[in-house]
């Protein structure tokens, strides 16, 4: 059972040194925030330090800024401009999610065949913020998997997460908050991004990565003005994530790893996030790490004819029961049979650290045939614990070439939805993909 799956933010874990089993070249540059090509001459500066090769610096208001307004969302529908809605036009509710301040937010289908999204603030009546689908071609896609989920700490931020599967299989996100004056902002990301402190500032950015055939890592930030930002590193240095430096208090250093068209050798590159500027190193000398001491975790569920039944259990309690194929495709990719950077599988290693209960989810995967479950659990700070194996391991680099930071997201994201999604019940159980009527996947 296996999926090419898109997946997979190559997220970071502070002071470890990450090896990634891959091979890439340098990716031609993806489009821009705004959709153009993305900028191939920068105002410059370059500064010589003793050490070489030298630290070219590009200042962040040398990029174009991007638009947070949420009605400059590129994936708007016409005809889904903010306006006031009846809630008698709601005809099937397909998400909901409460904020700390009351605002309600709700995605819902309408008799013609409309998609949209409103939101109440403070008791007043709805207002629409965006049109998913204007009624046009087939919406199942869609109605089956949309979640809203409250985010905070995102730029600083607090608000909304509307996160769906787009056509080609892979996860959209739409990160949306309200400014003082009330003005609905939105920032746009793929792939499952997470929120990390790359420059040290305290607030962290929001960070993704599209992995295989582009490699390009790409974050959101924001200057000192609180001025948006988004980076492609791929413009800069390209290839993929080798590892995150950190020492002490302050921005980490990111290195990546590209293989030399001419000489076919791996060269290693770094860049870096301070004081609302990029620092980029080219052709650093560096020696990667090697996990000498990792332990093999061989998958349970090979040879079995049946598919495994999933569930995920949170910190407090709260199970995510099933979600069919979609989920156990997700999750299985993330250990074990991926075609991504380690397709020989996760990587851990032995720790002593504990497991932290207060923040560790819980996946099980169950034979429905023979009754024979496997469980394996992770915490926060990567310490995670599987059946088999005696005593806590660490998770350095997953089979789809993800790391703890990712993983951590990914299953918090699916016991969130099951809270409010419409294809769950009240106990978390998951209740098929038929949500609408005559439609099946």
């Amino acid at each position: 059972m296996r999926q090419a799956r898109w997946p997979a933010l190559l997220c970071l874990l502070l002071a470890t040194a990450l090896t990634i089993f891959a091979a890439g070249q340098l990716p031609a540059a993806g489009p821009s925030a705004h959709g153009g090509a993305p900028p191939q001459s920068l105002k410059e500066e370059t500064v010589y330090y003793e050490e070489s090769p030298p630290v070219q610096i590009i200042s962040l208001s040398d990029l174009e800024p991007v638009d947070t307004q949420a009605a400059a969302n590129p994936a708007w529908i016409a005809g889904g401009t903010p306006a006031p809605v009846d809630p008698a036009e709601m005809e099937v509710i397909l998400a909901e999610c409460t904020l700390q301040d009351g605002t309600i937010i709700r995605l819902y289908a309408t008799a013609e065949g409309l998609i949209d999204g409103a939101f109440s603030r403070s008791g007043a009546g709805w207002i629409r913020f965006v049109r998913c689908c204007n009624g046009e071609g087939d919406p199942s896609a869609f109605v089956s998997n949309p979640t809203l989920t409250p985010f905070d700490g995102v730029l600083g931020k607090s608000g909304f997460l509307l996160r769906y599967a787009g056509a080609q299989g892979f996860y959209s996100h739409d990160y949306y908050w309200f400014d003082a004056d009330g003005t609905l902002r939105m920032l746009h990301a793929w792939f499952d991004p997470v929120a990390l402190d790359l420059d040290g500032d305290g607030t962290a950015e929001l960070v993704w990565e599209i992995p295989e055939r582009t490699s390009s890592l790409s974050f959101c930030c924001q200057d000192a003005d609180g001025t948006v930002y988004q980076v492609q590193t791929g413009v800069y240095v390209g290839g993929f994530l080798e590892a995150v430096e950190a020492e002490g208090p302050g921005p980490v250093r990111l290195i990546f790893r590209r293989r030399d068209s001419e000489t076919g050798l791996w060269q290693y590159h770094a860049l870096t996030l301070r004081d609302g500027a990029l620092e980029v190193e080219r052709d650093i000398a560096y020696v990667p790490a090697a996990p000498e001491d990792a332990i093999s975790l061989p998958d349970p569920t090979a040879g079995r004819t049946a598919l495994p039944h999933v569930s995920i259990t949170g910190p407090d309690g709260w199970t995510m029961d099933g979600a069919g194929a979609a989920a156990y495709f997700d999750l299985h990719s993330q250990l074990w049979d991926s075609p991504f950077p380690s397709p020989d599988g996760t990587v851990i290693v032995p720790t002593d650290a504990p497991l932290d209960a207060a923040t560790a989810y819980t996946v099980t995967f169950s034979d429905p045939e023979t009754g024979a479950s496997f469980s394996w659990s992770l915490d926060a700070e990567g310490v995670c614990r599987f059946d088999g194996i005696e005593g806590n391991c660490r998770l350095v680099s997953t089979s789809s070439g993800s790391l703890p930071a990712y993983c951590h997201d990914v299953l918090a994201i699916y016991c969130d939805a099951s809270r409010t999604a419409r294809n769950y019940d009240g106990q978390g159980r998951w209740l098929g993909w038929d949500l609408v009527e005559g439609w099946t996947p």
